[in-house]
């Protein structure tokens, strides 16, 4: 096939000067015209698609994922949206006795904060359903475990661990036994024990999530693992398996090893490059260790906990900057982002880096404008917004009306790119379209603090230009111009026009990748 042409098509490019299009044509991976420009090549581009005049957008990318993690998941017990305690541990059990003696028990995103009846999870509860197999329960924010006293033998953890720094070990009261809760950086006791999957296992396992990340739209993922994550993407790209483009972060970890090899932030192909170095300054809200000026509600001596000092965090972004490398500094709470900003103002001795926080998830006021004042991109993730409601009035009160701030972040000129936190929450961008333009649930509802609002076109920037710009890709990919990649979605809906309620009902009906169709290739019917 020499070429491909899309015709009858209801196009939304992103590009400023050409907004809209019929029908654009493709020559390898790459677009080479755009509508009156096709007529000089219709005799050499044997093979159509007729549209049947639905709607093209640039395909999407997914700013923050931990997409390794997501694919490993496919095979754990899944414990979201469970509503008791009894409810959760009905699910442990049955899942439970399928499993061998001995054999590791992982489920996945447990909630405590959806428990109607707060019930203190802890070891003992675990060790009622197997006191032979170690049981690993991964809180759904991602920064918490909750294991039982076979995890922690195994991991060697007793009244004598001492809490390392930015982490916490959870014990019971008026005593140092440890509880079977651990959080932030104590739970890598834990990850350092648990055994890979095989190759083969993992392999099958990626392979599914690309198909399930196409069959939503998306093109490219940011990836926030590390060299394990990297190597398996590099494995695939060898073997032309890779179905996705992925820019990936180094962790604070490597960062002294990523020098050595002379990693730089841009490094590769349009395939797989390298991007910042992630760094925490706190933990997460549903764990209640994102850091904060002032102490949670209803917990006066706790106030979140603080991953890296101001100074660790200042010393990390002058030797990445120093090294050509930028970063991107995970921040939930308003004293965590306060700390990132002050970082990267005054560690940052490379101009030309595109450094970023992740979250950015509750913000003082006064730091609202130092997002833009300092370049930074603010990586935020819409799907928090109304699943964290709850627990953000909960437990920040007053201060919950400063999160999640698309709108006044875009006003004051911030640059935005939009993510899922996947595995944590689900990666479907049109649910984060939506979620970012109404601030509501699916369920519907009020919107929460709804001046907070942005438009369908802003939030869908941030999913495209806004993420490609974040990777330092703005003139590869992100809008569907001339020279620029061939990777689009195309809806069943037109979300620039429809009540913002009708983007829930909108699907993907196909994703083009690298110039081809990677999902649903029945619908895009090909003609010659």
């Amino acid at each position: 096939m020499n070429g491909l042409i899309l015709y009858n098509g209801n196009i939304h490019t992103l590009d400023e000067k050409r907004p809209k299009a019929e029908a654009i044509a493709i020559e390898g991976n790459k677009i080479v015209a755009i509508d009156q420009q096709i007529k000089n090549l219709e005799q050499k581009y044997l093979k159509k698609i007729n549209l049947k005049q639905k709607t093209v957008l640039p395909g999407f990318i997914d700013s923050h994922t931990h997409f390794i993690s997501f694919a490993k998941s496919l095979n754990l017990l899944d414990l979201d949206e469970g509503t008791s305690l009894d409810e959760t541990l009905k699910k442990l059990r049955a899942f439970a006795k399928r499993k061998n003696k001995e054999e590791w028990i992982f489920a996945k995103r447990w909630n405590i904060n959806l428990w109607k009846k707060l019930v203190l999870p802890d070891k003992k509860i675990l060790d009622k359903i197997s006191a032979s197999n170690p049981i690993v329960v991964f809180s759904k924010d991602g920064h918490s475990l909750w294991v039982n006293s076979k995890v922690l033998e195994i991991a060697k953890i007793d009244e004598s661990t001492a809490d390392p720094s930015g982490g916490r070990i959870e014990r019971y009261s008026n005593s140092h036994e440890p509880s079977g809760i651990l959080k932030e950086r104590a739970c890598d006791f834990v990850y350092k024990i648990i055994k890979e999957p095989e190759e083969q296992i993992l392999s099958q396992l990626l392979k599914e999530a690309f198909k399930r990340a196409r069959q939503k739209g998306i093109v490219g993922i940011h990836d926030c693992e590390d060299e394990k994550a990297l190597e398996l993407f590099e494995s695939f790209q060898k073997k032309q398996e890779l179905s996705l483009r992925v820019f990936m972060m180094i962790p604070q970890k490597n960062l002294d090893e990523a020098i050595r090899i002379g990693y730089k932030t841009g490094l590769g192909n349009e395939y797989l490059r390298i991007g910042g170095v992630k760094i925490f300054a706190d933990g997460a809200l549903g764990s209640r260790t994102a850091l904060m000026f002032k102490p949670y509600n209803s917990e006066p001596k706790n106030s979140g906990v603080e991953v890296n000092s101001q100074k660790d965090l200042l010393e990390s972004v002058k030797k990445a900057s120093q090294n050509h490398l930028s970063v991107a500094i995970h921040a939930i709470g308003d004293k965590a982002n306060h700390q990132a900003l002050n970082a990267i103002e005054k560690g940052n001795h490379n101009k030309n880096l595109r450094h970023r926080i992740e979250h950015a998830q509750v913000l003082d006021p006064r730091d609202i404008r130092r997002f833009a004042q300092l370049d930074i991109i603010a990586s935020m993730q819409p799907i928090h917004c109304p699943s964290d409601r709850v627990m953000a009035e909960k437990y920040w009160g007053k201060r919950s009306q400063q999160a999640y701030v698309f709108k006044t972040l875009l006003d004051s000129g911030t640059r935005l790119a939009f993510g899922s936190d996947l595995p944590l929450y689900g990666f479907d961008p049109l649910k984060g379209i939506y979620a970012a333009v109404t601030r509501k649930g699916e369920n519907g509802g009020n919107s929460w603090n709804s001046k907070e609002k942005i438009s369908v076109a802003q939030a869908v920037y941030a999913y495209t230009k806004g993420a490609a710009y974040a990777s330092y890709e703005e003139n590869l990919k992100g809008s569907l111009e001339i020279g620029k990649l061939a990777d689009m979605a195309v809806l069943s809906k037109d979300i620039f026009k429809i009540a913002p309620d009708e983007i829930l009902k909108t699907e993907v009906l196909a994703t083009l990748w690298d110039g081809k169709i990677v999902y649903n290739d029945d619908f895009l019917e090909i003609s010659d």
